[in-house]
């Protein structure tokens, strides 16, 4: 009987291990990378969504529904390098609900990209295609200020572009929009590839 329940427990720690550790490198990965660009590392984090809580309630008398897309639009933390002279921030990195969500979910499936290659898989069939789409993914949800090129929290790619010196270039939604579903469809590439190998 203990066996049994160890083999249990130890198949269920198997199944969350990859998954929290994507979940988690996706924080650290996207600050690294953050910090090699633009110089400086995390010395300040806020908790903004405290101070939005006041007028979520405001809203939520009149209309419920603006209310929830203005509290999941709102950053629950966020990351900050802030110059100690002037007290600029010179680039933030924040998390919402939504982004947060998206994380979850590329978690989910990039870990089970990765269990069932452990498990079943004799090679990488999908694996690597797979993994760019959680890449993609996740880049695609997620947001920064960098003070040279922007003023709120903006796309990374957007800020990415404009660092890059494409001054002209429009925020639109659709590029993100594009990506995201390139990135779905590499996920679900890798899938149908794994589930022909595995025949």
């Amino acid at each position: 009987m203990d066996k049994t329940l160890n083999i249990h427990s130890s198949k269920k720690s198997n199944h969350w291990l990859p998954l929290s550790a994507l979940f988690a490198s996706f924080f650290v990965i996207g600050l690294t990378t953050i910090t090699l660009l633009n110089g400086g590392m995390v010395n300040h984090m806020l908790f903004p969504i405290g101070t939005d809580i006041a007028m979520f309630q405001l809203i939520w008398q009149e209309q419920p529904l603006r209310a929830l897309e203005f509290i999941v639009t709102k950053s629950l933390f966020v990351f900050i390098h802030q110059d100690p002279r002037s007290g600029l921030n010179l680039w933030t990195l924040q998390y919402d609900s939504i982004t947060l969500a998206v994380y979850l979910f590329a978690a989910l499936l990039g870990g089970r990209l990765i269990r069932r290659v452990r498990q079943t898989t004799p090679h990488n069939t999908g694996l690597l295609r797979g993994l760019l789409g959680v890449v993609l993914l996740v880049t695609t949800f997620t947001y920064m200020t960098a003070i040279e090129h922007c003023s709120g929290a903006t796309w990374v790619g957007f800020v990415a572009l404009y660092g890059l010196g494409f001054g002209d270039f429009e925020f639109y939604p659709y590029y993100q929009g594009a990506l995201t579903l390139l990135s779905l469809g590499l996920l679900m590439w890798s899938f149908i590839k794994q589930a022909q190998a595995n025949k």
